[in-house]
C-alpha cells in the first residue's frame, strides 16, 4: 500500500528564523504576480509557509531558501489590514539557500523593467 502524504517543495524569500528548544522555525513568503491592464507584471499577494525543522538550517545571510517537506496544515492570522490571513505549515525535511545574494544590477541587466525596492512589504505580524 502507498503512504498517503501531501509533499511539497517551494522556492521562497526566507523573511524569519526563530530558534526553540524544539527546533527551529522559519517563514517563507513567495509572490502571487499577474499582469495588469498595462500588461505589466505586479505583485498581488503573498503566500505565507510556516515551516518547522528539528535541525538549524545553514541559511545564514540568505534571502532566499528552497524547503523540501509535507504539509502538515494551515495557520489562519489578522493582517494588518484587519483581514484575515492564512498560512501552510510545512515540516521539512531539507532547507537549502537559494544561490548568492542577487545584487540590484544583476536584476536590473536581466529584467530592465524591475522596480527594486518599492514592493509591499511582508506581514510581519503572521503567527508561527
Amino acid at each position: 500500500m502507498v503512504k498517503n502524504e501531501a509533499l511539497i517543495e517551494v522556492t521562497g524569500w526566507l523573511n524569519d528564523v526563530k530558534q526553540f528548544d524544539w527546533g527551529v522555525a522559519l517563514k517563507v513568503s513567495v509572490d502571487v504576480r499577474k499582469k495588469n491592464h498595462q500588461d505589466e507584471w505586479e505583485t498581488v499577494d503573498k503566500t505565507i509557509y510556516d515551516v518547522t525543522t528539528d535541525e538549524v538550517p545553514d541559511v545564514q545571510g540568505a534571502k532566499q531558501v528552497t524547503v523540501t517537506g509535507r504539509i502538515t496544515g494551515t495557520n489562519t492570522f489578522s493582517k494588518r489590514d484587519g483581514s484575515t490571513g492564512a498560512a501552510v505549515k510545512v515540516r521539512a525535511s531539507k532547507i537549502v539557500s537559494v544561490g548568492d545574494k542577487v545584487q540590484e544590477a544583476a536584476i536590473m541587466e536581466q529584467w530592465p523593467t524591475a522596480k527594486i525596492g518599492q514592493g509591499k512589504p511582508v506581514d510581519e505580524n503572521t503567527p508561527f
